[in-house]
């Protein structure tokens, strides 16, 4: 059961953040949507308007070392209760193996995609216990994380970007042994080959990235990502689906 909880969702403004909010939203679930592009989001609550939930938009920085103190808080303001879901989708990619890519950009990759998601998952995970302390876990609550098949199975074409998914997947799963006993499930959502638009912002080959969905395709898109974190939120308390791969059919790696 899902319509009444509310969540916060990050990188709500393209892709699958985008996909996940207005999902949720038409399931009945509020959504803080977080986000760098204002005017996204406000298109994103213009498109769930009609919804059994309702969006709120949030534009600030993700890295920002206060911003999920004030997701989760704006979240309260909103709808006189606390988050119990929360969506770690934004992040960033890189292109380039350890010797091609712009070693310029790793520490800001770094940032993006491993220190700001240990500081979303600190500061949710203690927030989640805080309040499972005060009603004895009798209300199941989700953390979500957006990982990568890369950050499982090496790949010498993205190893940079990939080890920034690989810690991240290390993180998961360690907090999941720390606070499931409070009826707090955290989950790994692990997509292939997603045609989303993060290639381009990050600056992927285009041409290569068209042979892959050539080869590889159909690809998936945002909202198969969604429906599959629908499915693990809504499930009953006592089951939790922790970890889940999913590509296009035809990806082999």
């Amino acid at each position: 059961m899902t319509e009444g909880r509310i969540a916060v969702v990050t990188g709500a403004s393209s892709g699958i953040g985008r996909a996940v909010t207005t999902n949720f939203a038409r399931r009945g679930i509020n959504v803080v949507a977080a986000g760098r592009r204002a005017e996204q989001l406000d298109a994103v609550q213009t498109e769930a308007a009609n919804f059994p939930g309702s969006v709120l938009p949030f534009a600030g920085d993700m890295t920002g070392h206060a911003y999920t103190e004030e997701l989760l808080a704006a979240a309260e303001r909103e709808w006189a209760a606390p988050a119990d879901i929360f969506v770690a989708s934004a992040g960033r990619g890189l292109p380039g193996t350890v010797l091609g890519s712009d070693a310029g950009q790793w520490e800001e990759l770094v940032e993006a995609n491993l220190l700001a998601i240990m500081r979303q998952l600190r500061t949710t995970a203690a927030e989640f216990v805080k309040q499972a302390e005060a009603d004895s876990g009798s209300r199941v609550r989700d953390i979500v994380v957006i990982g990568s098949t890369v950050g499982r199975q090496v790949s010498a074409a993205n190893p940079v970007y990939g080890a920034t998914k690989f810690a991240v997947h290390s993180l998961v799963e360690a907090l999941r042994q720390e606070v499931c006993a409070h009826n707090i499930r955290v989950t790994l959502i692990e997509p292939g080959f997603v045609r989303s638009g993060f290639q381009d912002t990050a600056g992927y080959d285009t041409a290569w990235f068209e042979a892959v969905a050539e080869q590889n395709g159909p690809l998936l898109v945002p909202e198969d990502v969604a429906s599959v974190i629908e499915f693990v939120v809504g499930r009953p308390i006592h089951v939790h689906l922790d970890d889940i791969r999913l590509r296009p059919t035809r990806q082999k790696a």
